[in-house]
């Protein structure tokens, strides 16, 4: 479930309330796991989102909040890769969402990613 405070999200993985956290210290975290440049984010997310992409997302929310709360770290990526198959596609979404309403270097963030209701063209009546 997503928290009111942007940035966060809540959800039961591995049997556990877990927290995740979209800040700073997460897309250091995501970047440096997928071993990629910040600038890169945008093509990481043209065209739809590797299954990789995805289990990194979840790892370094998780792992970020984590540590910075000083909670013991009781799982890996691969771990959470298993805790995944669990999870039904609307709930990625959601933490798609969180992750989306976070900010780097103080600007909002979307990567290119449609959110719902958002469109770029004017609609026009038909003749």
């Amino acid at each position: 479930m997503a928290n009111n405070k942007r940035g966060y999200y809540s959800t039961t993985l591995g049997g556990k309330k877990r927290s995740m956290r979209f800040n700073m210290n997460f897309w250091a975290e995501f970047t440096d796991t997928l071993n990629i440049k910040l600038e890169e984010l945008t093509t990481l997310f043209d065209g739809g989102v590797s299954i990789s992409t995805i289990r990194a997302l979840v790892y370094s929310a998780l792992i970020t909040h984590d540590r910075e709360q000083g909670v013991d770290i009781d799982y890996n990526i691969y771990t959470v890769g298993s805790w995944l198959d669990d999870m039904d596609a609307s709930e990625l979404e959601s933490i798609i969402g969180a992750m989306m309403e976070s900010r780097i270097l103080g600007n909002d963030l979307n990567m290119g990613i449609k959110r719902r209701g958002d469109s770029t063209e004017k609609k026009t009546k038909a003749q």
